[in-house]
């Protein structure tokens, strides 16, 4: 019974009525550090808030055949460990006791990691006090058909006490066949015998429930017959060597649905019997986690060389768009300084100006490219400073209102607040609202409204950007924040844009600690809604701004925004 025990690929242990540890099996001693001598110094308790007498009563009181799943805690010496285990009445050497087992332990308010080890070695199944018997009835039946006399027999064997011997140990073999069965049911490895040639010879009533194969079906299989086809090799070879270690192995079993699972193998030659002693674990979800695992490192690692070529890519561009736009302004200091003289026929202001739209549209993409890579890789940082909110979010409406005239739109800012003090880097806020605006201008028609919303409560600032144009579908909502999406599919010549804007403006709205919401129906409008903490830093050393930015860079911002707004 102790062999058996040592052979099977779990924690196992067995408690008296006193839940006292009366045996632990080789793999939880090599656990716990500990000898079979000091069994009697493991302490045993639960991990559910519940005294000792409360447990014992708990575990006593489980019925037969029925199996109670409870946190146990083992202590030994300096060292906590915790048990998720499976608890079962049963019989041990003809002793009433508890029977525990367990697939994990967790080692508690300890430093040293301990390694679990696989299938101890198999020693020999013969049972001793089972052979002393039998070797006493041989001996007693070859008196007798030697006609020794009866008072010789008598002189030297107590006939009495043999037979009790030989029926004790019968009973202990019955014992023992019932604590096989029941150990096998609560065990989660499948466990069996196989011949040399890959025949199962013994098999548990777990090969049923993980394979789907009745126990006659799978002894009339070969092993060999049920592997996949690229793992038979492997265990050829090992069925055919005469290696006495613990072999370990991995393979896929086809189940009676013609689906594959992987399990997990550890074989062991019994030599004298010409069979090998197995147990095997069901691993596919631990496959299945493996592959997702390294499909995620290999999305990742595909993500990393997208944002650094995203990130090269940017600043190339941005270098000869320098050159560009400082050309332009050199351009437009001699035409205004009638340097440059040009065929009268020749819109010479329009084509400038086209080159420098076109320009701020690519240096627009640049910037948001490089943020978003930024972003991602965890370098963009905000400079929270106190700043006045409202006067912000007035400022760059009012900035943006003579951009509008010509399209016969109406800009209205409304408030419930006039001064707000809050942490906030004016520059990220103003490319949100900038953004925001900007789609609202994209697809909003002549005689159109904007509305600019700010509200200030206890808690939050909250801050909409409402129009009545053309909305969003509805099956575009829930991606809209997400990078290169866009609801124009026609990308007519009026709107154009990236796909980025609105991907950038939700990180932005989030590293601030708020959070950003959309709410659309197609022909009606669009209400983009965010909010931002109220509440200001408490470093001395920042002074409140209010005039935040200069008017030449809010006159750049705002052209490099709406740059892709054609006609603006």
């Amino acid at each position: 019974m102790n062999q058996f025990l040592d052979s099977i690929d779990s924690y196992i242990f067995i408690l008296n009525k006193k839940l006292e540890i009366i045996f632990c099996n080789k793999k939880l001693l090599n656990k716990l550090e500990c000898s079979e001598s000091e069994i009697d110094k493991i302490q045993v308790t639960s991990d559910n808030k519940i005294d000792d007498k409360s447990i014992s009563y708990k575990i006593s009181g489980i019925k037969k055949d029925e199996v109670l799943n409870l946190d146990l805690i083992l202590y030994m010496r300096d060292r906590k460990f915790k048990l998720k285990s499976k608890i079962t009445n049963g019989y041990f050497y003809s002793k009433d006791v508890v029977f525990v087992s367990s697939d994990n332990i967790e080692i508690i308010d300890h430093n040293l990691q301990f390694e679990n080890n696989t299938i101890e070695e198999n020693t020999k199944q013969e049972i001793q006090g089972t052979e002393k018997s039998i070797s006493t009835l041989i001996c007693l039946l070859k008196k007798i058909e030697q006609s020794t006399p009866i008072e010789e027999i008598f002189k030297d064997i107590d006939i009495k006490q043999s037979i009790e011997q030989i029926l004790s140990e019968i009973h202990k073999t019955k014992l023992m066949k019932k604590d096989f069965e029941l150990l096998l049911e609560i065990s989660a490895d499948i466990v069996g015998v196989m011949d040399n040639n890959g025949y199962l010879k013994t098999v548990g009533q777990n090969w049923t429930s993980y394979l789907g194969w009745s126990e006659q079906e799978i002894l009339e299989s070969n092993i060999l017959n049920l592997v996949h086809e690229s793992h038979k090799d492997k265990l050829s070879e090992i069925l055919n060597s005469d290696n006495k270690d613990v072999v370990v192995i991995e393979n896929k079993i086809i189940c009676k649905n013609n689906k594959y699972k992987w399990f997990r193998w550890n074989l062991k030659l019994v030599k004298e019997k010409s069979v090998f002693a197995f147990t095997a674990r069901d691993i596919t979800k631990e496959k299945e986690q493996e592959k997702q695992r390294k499909k995620l490192e290999e999305t990742v690692h595909l993500e990393s060389i997208k944002n650094e070529f995203f990130a090269n890519m940017s600043h190339e561009f941005k270098t000869p768009l320098n050159i560009i736009l400082g050309t332009i302004q050199l351009i437009d200091r001699n035409i205004n300084d009638e340097n440059i003289f040009w065929n009268e026929n020749t819109d010479l202001s329009r084509h400038v100006k086209l080159i420098r739209q076109n320009s701020y549209r690519l240096l627009r993409l640049v910037n948001n490219l490089i943020d978003m890579t930024r972003i991602n890789n965890g370098y963009y940082e905000l400079k929270l400073v106190n700043h006045d909110i409202v006067n912000i979010v007035e400022e760059i409406t009012l900035s943006v209102a003579q951009y509008i005239e010509g399209k016969e739109i109406e800009l209205i800012f409304d408030t419930n607040c006039e001064e707000k003090i809050i942490a906030c880097d004016p520059e990220k806020i103003e490319r949100i609202l900038l953004n925001l605006l900007s789609n609202s201008i994209k697809y909003t028609n002549k005689n159109g409204n904007i509305y600019v919303d700010l509200q200030v409560d206890e808690e939050k600032i909250n801050i909409s950007v409402r129009d009545d144009g053309e909305g969003i579908s509805k099956d575009k909502l829930p991606i809209i924040f997400n990078r290169f999406v866009q609801d124009d599919k026609k990308l007519t010549k009026n709107c154009e844009g990236s796909g980025i804007g609105l991907s950038l403006v939700k990180s932005l709205v989030e590293m601030h600690g708020g959070k950003i919401t959309v709410y659309s129906t197609k022909g009606v409008g669009t209400n983009f809604e965010f909010y931002l903490p109220n509440k200001a830093t408490h470093c001395e050393t920042n002074e409140i701004n209010k005039n935040y930015i200069c008017d030449n860079n809010k006159i750049e911002m705002c052209n490099i925004e709406f740059s892709d707004i054609y006609g603006m």
